[in-house]
């Protein structure tokens, strides 16, 4: 008797494997051409390359097995979901920000942040790696007050906002706004995706459980 069901499993698997490849030859095109434009030392340039193939599996190997709200576009390599035609972080005043980071900012949170740069905004995804009083640091985007609002010298403005899914969405999917109008996404690095990777769906005000 013929097993359906070991067919429908290879079938699967086999899937499975052509969007693992997809994924992994769509960050290696991406991480070189950007590894070819930083102005590094040879010395710097060298660990990068050296490290590109265990984030580039990692990202891969963790998106693929992901359950979560947006949809994975493996030829591209990114997230997708439906875009807002206005800016959700528009809806976020400085006072939810102060009382939404008063009582859930914590090591580890990923958060929200805008960035408006010549008239063309975008969120970007980061987590919180320090706390001093009423400010807090993020990995990539550095110090901001209990406000929201951005404490050091930066290109464009920035703020931090309170979690939420209109916003996490827009962030991992690169959803950008020219104006009060959306436009093309901008597409993530290596990084920013893996990020999206420990986004806590069930509780955006906490970190992700540890597996």
């Amino acid at each position: 008797m013929f097993d359906f069901s070991a067919q429908q499993d290879f079938s699967e698997e086999r899937q499975k494997l052509l969007a693992y490849a997809q994924l992994c030859n769509v960050f290696y095109e991406r991480e070189l051409k950007l590894l070819g434009e930083l102005d590094e030392s040879a010395e710097k340039l060298k660990k990068r390359l050296q490290s590109l193939p265990f984030y580039i599996k990692r990202a891969a190997e963790t998106l693929l097995s992901l359950d979560n709200p947006l949809t994975l576009d493996t030829q591209n390599g990114t997230w997708s979901n439906k875009q807002r035609r206005r800016c959700p972080a528009d809806k976020i005043d400085s006072e939810q920000n102060r009382l939404w980071l008063q009582k859930n900012a914590q090591i580890g949170l990923l958060v929200p942040v805008v960035k408006t740069l010549q008239g063309e905004t975008s969120i970007r995804l980061d987590c919180i790696d320090a706390l001093d009083e009423n400010k807090v640091r993020l990995n990539e985007h550095g110090w901001f007050d209990e406000y929201g609002q951005c404490l050091q010298p930066t290109e464009g403005e920035k703020r931090l906002l309170r979690a939420n899914k209109d916003l996490i969405s827009a962030a991992a999917c690169g959803h950008q706004w020219i104006g009060q109008d959306a436009t093309l996404p901008r597409t993530l690095s290596l990084r920013e995706l893996l990020l999206t990777t420990n986004i806590n769906w069930k509780n955006l005000n906490k970190p992700k459980p540890l597996s």
